[in-house]
């Protein structure tokens, strides 16, 4: 595994925490919002890619789990769908 799907796997691990918050009722937008911003720190400077790079990979991996068919909570995959727009646009910090 590269350094950068190595990065990308440990940041949706974080992500997916995240999102878990949401199905507890907790705001997770902001902290959503840093995550998401610091994984495209870290995956750009430890892949040697450039942001919308790392942006659009860490996307790619929101929409794969996206399309798992265990998600069964709404809003965990709404605060997923969230993080997905986040990283489409110019929602992050960076």
């Amino acid at each position: 595994m590269s350094a950068t799907a190595l990065a990308v796997s440990h940041h949706m691990i974080l992500v997916k925490n995240v999102a878990y918050l949401s199905v507890s009722a907790v705001e997770f937008t902001d902290r959503m919002r840093q995550v998401l911003s610091n994984a495209v720190a870290h995956i750009s400077f430890s892949g040697g890619v450039n942001e919308a790079q790392a942006r659009l990979m860490l996307r790619n991996a929101v929409e794969v789990e996206l399309g798992q068919p265990r998600i069964e909570h709404p809003s965990y995959a709404q605060a997923l769908r969230c993080a997905r727009e986040m990283l489409a646009g110019e929602l992050i910090p960076a």
